[in-house]
């Protein structure tokens, strides 16, 4: 389906979906007006203290005409659709590479001024990731030497500018339950440290299921982790970010760009830990373009939470920018 106007009229309506329908949301619309800037894909995303948001683009050039990179930060101004991109030089923080041979970001997030980017393609062979963060709105960038091999594509759960709107004092983290960023899985796992702790490996605990009342189980012992969220159809390059107005967490997923029957799954949630709900399940999202990595960046998600905008990627079919679609909610 070419881009147009896409309405779950109701959830029950929600296709092949693996969790039951939202107990808030009721329906869901994404417009069919898109606006695509610069040139890449993935553009892990977060809204910074100063008001703008940060991103970094892959395999391109982002919004600069120049030379490709295997990744690049880069900051985004004003509302759409009168958005603008702009890249930031460092040379810390550009890479070069291609495909899996290079380093790229998967995640994006500021807490309390500081940057913090999750960095896939620890090997060459695409698995493992590590962390690098930035005091300076990503203009320089110090790399940890320590590392989660067998993480492939972690991803920063945001909540509000500069991390305001975060219900408690933790910071988390997603993941396909694997250590490739290219391959899909069953499940993803999640993760939390608290913030003063980021850069410090030995202050995250991994969910590890629940106890006999209900509460989640932490564990520091990433082997005894559990799923957190499971789709048979494989769960590809998410993304969490939380809405305070309607007080939910909302994950995107999607199935690999190159799937034969790819599908866009929004889900929500009390909290990052579930339980899960869905929002829309549409399979066949965006045929025939490859579409993949959908987000939602906090800084666009209206006051009264009913409005946001979808973030996307295309490769190889459809547009290789910065894509974006206005969607409403209506609550139950």
């Amino acid at each position: 389906m070419l881009p147009g106007i896409l309405i779950v009229a109701s959830i029950a309506m929600a296709g092949s979906s693996p969790y039951p329908p939202s107990p808030v949301i009721g329906s869901l619309k994404i417009d069919a007006k898109r606006t695509s800037i610069g040139e890449g894909d993935n553009w892990p995303i977060t809204w910074a203290d100063d008001g703008d948001l940060y991103t970094v683009y892959c395999d391109a050039s982002g919004f600069d005409a120049g030379q490709d990179w295997s990744m690049g930060p880069a900051r985004v101004t004003g509302f759409p659709p009168n958005i603008a991109g702009q890249n930031i030089f460092s040379p810390t923080g550009q890479r070069k590479g291609s495909g899996s041979a290079g380093r790229k970001a998967s995640g994006m997030l500021m807490v309390d001024g500081v940057l913090y980017m999750w960095v896939r393609n620890l090997h060459d062979d695409g698995t493992g990731s590590s962390l690098a963060w930035s005091v300076d709105h990503g203009k320089t960038w110090t790399w940890e030497k320590w590392s989660f091999p067998e993480i492939g594509y972690p991803v920063w759960l945001n909540a509000g500018r500069n991390y305001e709107d975060a219900p408690d004092d933790y910071a988390f983290f997603c993941s396909p339950d694997g250590s490739s960023a290219y391959l899909p899985y069953d499940g993803i796992l999640l993760a939390r440290v608290p913030v003063d702790r980021i850069i410090e490996p030995d202050a995250y605990e991994f969910f590890a299921g629940w106890d006999d009342c209900g509460a989640p189980i932490w564990d520091d012992d990433l082997g005894n982790h559990q799923p957190v969220f499971s789709n048979p159809a494989g769960c590809f390059r998410p993304s969490v970010v939380y809405s305070p107005s309607i007080e939910r967490y909302l994950l995107c997923v999607t199935a690999p760009y190159d799937a034969p029957n790819g599908y866009l799954g929004i889900f929500d949630a009390p909290t990052p830990w579930g339980p899960w709900t869905t929002v829309a399940y549409l399979e066949g999202w965006g045929a025939p373009e490859n579409r993949f990595q959908p987000q939602i960046p906090a800084k666009w998600i209206s006051m009264d939470g009913l409005s946001f905008y979808l973030l996307y990627s295309c490769f190889p079919k459809g547009p290789y920018q910065f894509n974006i679609q206005s969607c409403t909610i209506t609550l139950k």
